[in-house]
């Protein structure tokens, strides 16, 4: 049996068991218990942790969370469609201002064809 199933197995958790189930240190663990972010009771100088507690409080957390980020979203929906734009247009390009349908505008002045008859004629040259 590895060290992290028997973490897993235990009824009561110390603040170094919830620092390795949850990837931080130990240090930030006992601040979260200390703080109240997470369940604990303390006995002398260390924590303990009961582990329906931490379970519950984590399925809480998880669930809060989601709640909050469902909230964020459909309320970046609904600032988008406010505008008049869906998210996924929200990120496209504007559209033009002016309309596309017209000719395209010519640029420059336009050109005359050159007159041959003068220029021949300067030459020596019947037309």
């Amino acid at each position: 049996m590895e060290a992290t199933d028997q973490i897993i197995d235990s009824d009561i958790y110390t603040a170094e068991q919830i620092a390795s189930l949850l990837k931080c240190d130990k240090e930030t663990a006992e601040a979260r218990i200390r703080s109240g972010d997470l369940p604990g009771v303390k006995f002398g100088k260390s924590w303990v942790i009961p582990r329906q507690a931490l379970l519950q409080c984590l399925n809480e957390m998880a669930l809060s969370e989601a709640a909050q980020r469902k909230a964020d979203l459909q309320g970046t929906r609904a600032a988008a469609l406010e505008k008049g734009k869906t998210p996924a247009k929200a990120a496209a390009a504007p559209s033009p201002m002016l309309p596309t349908s017209e000719q395209p505008r010519r640029r420059g002045q336009s050109r005359k064809p050159p007159e041959l008859g003068g220029l021949l004629a300067s030459h020596g040259m019947p037309c």
